[in-house]
């Protein structure tokens, strides 16, 4: 009895987990993951390039364009209101396999922080005339590097099925410029 009512309380979870509010066609949504797929670097953080001290803490950074909808909002408004819908909130990824050593040479590892699956939006830049929407993984290893080097296969899905793999090579120092 007590797993039948268990049952019954999980399903509302399950099914409001659902992507039913999902409104990007294949075209869009293919568009969406080259470029984020094209775009993502490693990359250390703000905090890094300022104190630059050892850390243990860097990120996945990527890009996509934004719609002519939300192009047109940041034109009239100077700003973009977040609806959550936008179509990197449908986006998760999966760390297939990785290889990282510091300048030491020693095998680094990810730490499972409670990290979530999906990107994090940051600020929004522009590039070649075309304005994008910064999104980004914080990403937490073992032990401290001041250089750090290898590469990181990733695989972003959407809630319709595609996916796009993404080989990324690391190759950052606590003394790197951030470019804006």
């Amino acid at each position: 009895m007590a797993k039948f009512i268990l049952a019954l309380l999980l399903l509302p979870l399950l099914y409001s987990c659902q992507n039913s509010d999902y409104k990007y066609t294949d075209k869009e949504t293919e568009q969406f993951l080259t470029e984020i797929a094209n775009h993502t670097t490693a990359e250390i953080t703000f905090v890094t390039e300022n104190e630059q001290k050892p850390t243990n803490d860097f990120l996945l950074a990527t890009r996509y364009s934004l719609s002519k909808e939300k192009r047109d909002e940041y034109n009239a408004k100077g700003h973009i209101n977040n609806d959550f819908d936008d179509i990197s909130d449908f986006a998760t990824y999966t760390f297939k396999a990785y290889d990282l050593v510091n300048e030491k040479n020693k095998k680094l590892k990810f730490v499972d922080n409670g990290r979530a699956i999906y990107l994090q939006k940051s600020s929004l830049g522009e590039y070649n005339g075309v304005l994008f929407q910064n999104v980004g993984i914080d990403i937490k290893l073992n032990e401290n590097f001041e250089k750090l080097k290898g590469f990181i296969l990733i695989e972003f899905e959407m809630p319709n099925g595609m996916k796009k793999e993404k080989k990324v090579v690391v190759n950052i120092s606590i003394h790197d410029k951030l470019t804006p």
